[in-house]
Order: structure tokens, then sequence, then C-alpha cells
């Protein structure tokens, strides 16, 4: 009988655990003034070097207006805003700044498509990689 009831007590412990809610945990949209450095990593297939690409950013971010890249876009990264789309774990950018048509291959690299992402507090990452591209956004919200 003593078996039985510990049995019992044992499924239903399990059972309350399992029935639990857990507290959802609100998604934060990020919103404001970010500040950091870009990164870009391109392996070379040929000669299995990888060749890196920095720059300063400024990214704006609205959950009216959308996203807007600032500072040093002549070179590595362009100047693009558009729309975001947040969940919890991907962010994905769509850059109203490409043009219709063929795309020009400018080399400079848009904030456009799906990255994964970190965002507490201040800090603000972007990740995202194919075979041979990975691209780094390291922010931090700035007054």
């Amino acid at each position: 009988m003593k078996k039985n009831l510990f049995g019992l007590l044992i499924i239903l412990s399990v059972i309350v655990v399992g029935c639990a809610k857990e507290q959802e945990v609100p998604l934060e949209i990020p919103t404001g003034k970010f500040s950091g450095s870009f990164t870009r990593l391109h392996l070379d297939t040929k000669t299995l070097k990888i060749d890196t690409l920095k720059a300063d950013l400024v990214i704006t971010f609205s959950a009216t207006t959308g996203y807007a890249v600032l500072s040093d876009t002549t070179t590595v990264h362009a100047g693009s805003k558009g729309g975001y789309i947040v969940d919890p774990l991907y962010i994905q950018f769509g850059d109203s700044t490409i043009p219709t048509g063929p795309i020009p291959t400018t080399g400079k690299t848009r904030l456009a498509g799906i990255y994964q992402y970190y965002y507490k507090d201040n800090v603000f990452k972007l990740a995202k990689s194919n075979d041979t591209l990975n691209f780094y956004y390291d922010l931090i919200r700035v007054p």
C-alpha cells in the first residue's frame, strides 16, 4: 500500500510540475540610437584565407519609422533604411533603399535579411552567416 501511495505521489508531482504555467518573458523591441562596430568576414575558397572588413556605424531604431544605418557608409557598409520585424530569436530587416531591377554590385554590405540577435539592456548584437560570409554588428545604445 505504501508503495502505491509513493508511486501515486511521484506521478502527481510530475503532473503538477508539468502543468505549472511558465512566466513569459516580454519581447523587447530595440528602439533608440545604437553605436558600435560592423565586421564582415569573407572566406576566400581558393586561398582559404579570411578577409576582414570593419566599420563604425550608428543605427537608429524606431517602432514607427523603422531603422536607418548612419555614419561611415562610404566604403564598407551601405547606408540603408526600412522596416524591421522581431521575434524571440531573429530580427528581419527590409531595406527600402535597394533599387528595383538588377542590384548594383558595389561590394558594400546592406543591413537586410534575417539575423540572429541578442538584445538586453543597452547591448544589441546581430549576426548572419552563410558558407563564405559572416556579418557581425556589436552595438551599444547611446543617449
